[in-house]
């Protein structure tokens, strides 16, 4: 609370809820070697989430304090954001582990900044790094009702999907426009009419 000099019934307009911080607009990028651009591809819970990182491998991050609670909706970690994360230089690393185990540990990383699609842009344009693959990776370049073809060679669909596409470039076809000449009293128009509208 700011120290209330006024006093009286306007002590509540100095709350600290009030007061205009100025927030930095500033981009924050890599500095560290430690520092990964990712994109996180799949939300576990519990503060945690799977990310695909520019390096190409798939690590384990966790969600620090400072994103979680009340007031932090420009921090909102979901599928397909693009973020900043910290690895773990102490945490032992998965091909060199003492304890023989059935399948490897994935490494674990610590998120440190969210990126809006604004920002997006400008780590594009400003940092020098592989961004095809966090672009691969990304969920909302895909719209909805669009699929990604990889290779035109193979067509999926069922049997009546074939019929039906094969109907209607049957259809586009066949129709014929027909002319037909109607006498008015005054003068004589000409009119289109389509078989497939009658």
């Amino acid at each position: 609370m700011v120290k209330n000099i006024k006093g009286g019934s306007g002590h509540k307009k100095f709350a600290r809820k009030h007061t205009n911080i100025s927030k930095s607009n500033k981009l924050r990028v890599s500095i560290d070697e430690g520092e990964i651009y990712a994109i996180v591809t799949k939300i576990l819970g519990n503060g945690m989430f799977h990310c695909h990182c520019i390096d190409g491998k798939l690590r384990l991050g966790h969600i620090r304090g400072k994103f979680t609670g009340r007031g932090k909706r420009d921090n909102i970690v979901e599928g397909g954001k693009w973020i900043l994360v910290g690895l773990r230089e102490w945490d032992i690393s998965s091909n060199k582990s003492t304890i023989s185990k059935e399948h490897d540990k994935i490494q674990k990383c610590d998120l440190l900044e969210v990126y809006s699609d604004t920002d997006k842009q400008l780590l594009k344009e400003s940092v020098i790094e592989n961004w095809n693959i966090l672009d691969t990776n990304d969920i909302s370049n895909i719209k909805f009702g669009e699929t990604k073809t990889v290779d035109d060679d193979f067509i999926f669909g069922t049997d009546r999907d074939f019929e039906r596409e094969r109907l209607i470039e049957e259809m586009k076809s066949t129709s014929e426009k027909v002319t037909l000449e109607i006498e008015e009293t005054k003068n004589s128009l000409e009119e289109e009419i389509n078989f497939d509208d009658i």
